[in-house]
């Protein structure tokens, strides 16, 4: 045994190898009195504090968010960049702002630089400007919110497609049999043959116009406009039209006011609000609901938590935390009218910003000469605004790939002091009960354990499962803001799904290599050795060798 594995490791099996795995630590799980030792972390000092409401349509939640960007409030860290810029400008050390020192702003539109002097003087002789020049500057770019609200609701369309695949026969529910043929029917859908189905796959392919012309920015899906609603779902209490809103939607007797029953909240938390104590809360009563019991208060920095550390961290919740805690950037907690999975996306905003636009500089440059020119770019509709001249800093009529990492580069910085809250309506959970450790895929052994899955999603009778028996879920997803240069203003979420981190390799090196789509597991088609091997290793017979098993063949 020992000299099979030695030969695998030797004989380099993926390219380039896997980087060693480090474990992580986690915290305990939470129950249903969740507010546990969680609740007694105090957020830290000078948080941007944000409560929220999340209108579901049974009753809406109430949610306080603590967010930090590297230990500071998202407008102190604005400021912090303001005040770096104003020195770096600020030659004289005056405070102020020559019409010299504020040509050569980093967060001048390009076209202007050589005239910006100029153009300074024309406004209003030699007068100087202040700070808050810069700040309009960076609010331009950066948007005068620093957090921002966003709404995707085609997981919960998509979701159904999951539910419809396991229906085999077409009967409005998923009986006992078809569960437990539910592993055979999800590994039809592995259009890739990596042997794990992600969400896309359930999906029916879109169609693609050959002829039809191809353009820079993507639309935020192929079926949804642009101008969705981006806070449909998600609601600041600090919204002047906010009591409005909840009346709209949850006044079924339409005379303007909510009783309980309407808002979904038990009657002494009405009573809270309800001053003239006539059993109904109006716009008035209603503009004061931050003061009512919070579900969920949650601590996230922006930046990312420390190696080792949790990035979500639950101050205090009503509800049942579900998941094991064994991932730092998910958690998953149960209220009586929905599930929510909470995650943190850790992205470096600048690195993602250039990265994006050097891709689409790529993909115009059609002679592969390493500039864009004006013919080149023609065609896209948002260098016909003006965006060619912008970027052609030096004026020779090409665009290297440096002028536009630089362009990018600046005008990412105001952006990086954001923060995005992706709300995604993720329907009734079905794909997210069969992704059990939430890397957004359905493994081999989770397809294994697919029937049992399904099996808790039933509502008393355990044989059947129809579309409503589940809770409404949904996926808030929180990351710092990011420049894209071929955005569409105010587009909301483009993804019909949050994102999902890859998975750390795990394992003894010759097992990494083998795990070709890097699920955690062996099976038999990614094994390179002899069958009788495989079944050596395999001590549990379930057919798929996991890290553990794999560590034990390597000590033997």
């Amino acid at each position: 045994m020992r000299q099979f594995v030695i030969l695998l490791t030797g004989l380099g099996l993926a390219a380039g190898g896997l980087a060693g795995w480090q474990p992580r630590g986690h915290e305990a799980a939470q129950g249903a009195d969740a507010t546990s030792s969680a609740a007694k972390t105090a957020p830290a000092a000078g948080t941007d504090v944000r409560d929220v409401l999340l209108l579901l349509d049974e009753a809406p939640l109430h949610l306080r968010l603590h967010l930090t960007l590297e230990g500071l409030a998202l407008e102190a860290a604005r400021s912090a960049y303001v005040d770096r810029l104003m020195k770096s400008l600020d030659t004289d050390g005056d405070g102020k702002l020559s019409p010299e020192e504020a040509a050569k702003s980093p967060l001048q539109p390009e076209r202007r630089r050589g005239s910006g002097q100029a153009f300074l003087n024309s406004l209003d002789g030699n007068r100087s400007l202040t700070r808050d020049w810069i700040v309009k500057q960076v609010n331009r770019l950066g948007g005068e919110e620093t957090v921002v609200y966003k709404t995707n609701v085609d997981g919960s369309t998509n979701d159904l497609e999951v539910f419809k695949l396991l229906d085999a026969d077409s009967s409005g529910y998923i009986d006992a049999a078809e569960m437990a043929a539910a592993a055979t029917k999800i590994l039809e859908r592995d259009s890739d043959q990596d042997e794990c189905i992600s969400f896309q796959e359930f999906l029916p392919a879109p169609e693609v116009d050959p002829d039809a012309p191809q353009v820079v920015q993507a639309p935020p899906t192929a079926e949804k406009p642009a101008s969705l609603p981006q806070d449909q779902l998600m609601r600041d209490i600090s919204n002047p039209f906010l009591a409005a809103r909840l009346i709209k939607k949850y006044d079924k007797n339409r005379d303007k006011k909510l009783t309980s029953e309407e808002l979904g909240w038990e009657p002494a938390r009405v009573k809270m609000l309800d001053k003239n104590s006539d059993g109904k809360l109006d716009q008035n009563e209603l503009a004061q609901i931050a003061a009512t019991p919070v579900d969920l208060e949650l601590a996230i920095d922006l930046a990312g938590a420390a190696e080792g550390k949790s990035d979500l961290t639950i101050l205090a919740t009503a509800g049942k935390r579900l998941d094991d805690a064994k991932r730092p950037d998910v958690l998953r907690i149960a209220f009586p009218k929905a599930v929510l999975t909470l995650s943190f996306r850790k992205v470096d905003p600048i690195k993602s910003a250039i990265e994006r636009a050097m891709q689409a500089f790529n993909s115009i440059d059609a002679d592969n000469n390493g500039y864009l020119d004006k013919k080149e770019t023609e065609m896209r509709v948002r260098f016909e605004q003006g965006l060619f001249d912008a970027l052609d800093a030096d004026g020779d009529g090409k665009i290297f790939g440096e002028e536009m990492e630089k362009y990018v580069k600046v005008r990412g910085e105001p952006m990086a002091t954001t923060a995005s809250v992706n709300v995604f309506d993720t329907g009734r959970g079905f794909f997210e009960s069969l992704d059990t450790n939430g890397d957004g895929r359905i493994s081999m052994r989770e397809m294994k354990s697919a029937g049992k899955s399904l099996q808790r999603l039933t509502s008393g009778n355990s044989d059947r499962l129809s579309p409503r028996d589940p809770a409404r879920n949904f996926n808030i997803e929180f990351v710092r803001g990011s420049y894209d240069l071929f955005a569409q203003p105010n587009q909301p979420v483009a993804q019909s799904t949050p994102s999902f981190e890859q998975r750390k390799a795990i394992g003894p090196t010759w097992f990494q290599r083998m795990d070709r789509n890097n699920d955690g597991d062996l099976t038999w088609n990614e094994f390179l050795g002899p069958r009788d091997v495989f079944h050596r290793i395999d001590k549990d017979g379930d057919g798929l060798i996991d890290p553990q098993e794999a560590a034990a063949a390597t000590e033997e």
